[in-house]
């Protein structure tokens, strides 16, 4: 047998085992399948993003919210994670659905057996632009501002509960004011808990949260006295005082504006 047989003999088997190893490679790293929120069938990260719709904002303010959305969505969020999207208005009392809702696709993929561009194209189509859209979308302003009872609502709800990380990112002024009850007359923080205990009725009075990290974004109001800021957040230390677990946390900021 001659040295270029061998050789060419060789090649092939090479070719053989490398073409055997990039088939059981794809077979491996086939995507699993996806319902109609692009999500597998363990989602095991939540992240749920809540924009207080109910008055306007400086244009600091909006550009700072922009910004941080954007900052979880990179620094919180991890591929296969939902991410859903709350606006609260006063139509929230009845009906709180998200505004989007969807997991975050893979955008980066192997060069040897996938369409890295068509992954970068279905991330953007399917989850960067509508979420942007739904951040970016003009406030049309509310009567009523039922913040807190929103996020009840959303705490007893599986968009925040998770079997891993699960994250809570508020945008709002807190000052929750409906019908029922109100901050904005608020001169002692224990006299508005027990008022918003009775407003409550039979219902949950506050949020119950395991292992979920809360950022709690805080619009700016010139027209909110100091008296009535201090009232706001005794009211709102309370609000979210039951969150326990590993990952649990409770990071209040301020936003220009």
């Amino acid at each position: 047998m001659s040295k270029k047989t061998v050789q060419a003999g060789v090649a092939a088997g090479a070719s053989a085992v490398l073409l055997v190893a990039l088939l059981a490679y794809a077979k491996y790293t086939k995507p699993e399948p996806v319902d109609a929120m692009g999500c597998g069938q363990d989602v095991t990260g939540k992240t749920v993003i809540v924009l207080d719709t109910s008055d306007d904002v400086a244009a600091q303010t909006r550009k700072e919210i922009i910004d941080r959305v954007n900052d979880a969505i990179e620094r919180k969020v991890s591929d296969g994670d939902l991410v859903s999207v709350f606006t609260v208005s006063e139509l929230s009392k009845k009906n709180l659905v998200p505004a989007f809702a969807y997991c975050k696709p893979r955008r980066k993929g192997s060069e040897i057996n996938e369409n890295t561009r068509m992954l970068e194209h279905a991330y953007v189509k399917k989850f960067e632009k509508p979420l942007k859209a739904v951040v970016q979308a003009p406030i049309q302003g509310s009567k009523e501002s039922p913040i807190a009872q929103s996020l009840i609502d959303l705490s007893l709800s599986d968009y925040v509960r998770s079997k891993g990380n699960a994250n809570l990112i508020v945008f709002s002024d807190l000052m929750e004011y409906t019908d029922r009850f109100s901050l904005y007359k608020c001169s002692s923080g224990n006299q508005a808990i027990r008022a918003f205990r009775d407003s409550r009725g039979a219902t949950v009075a506050r949020p119950t949260f395991h292992n979920v990290d809360i950022e709690l974004n805080i619009i700016p109001r010139s027209d909110t006295s100091a008296a009535v800021g201090r009232c706001r957040d005794i009211f709102w230390a309370w609000f979210f005082g039951d969150d326990d677990g590993p990952r649990a946390g409770f990071t209040p900021s301020n936003l220009p504006g």
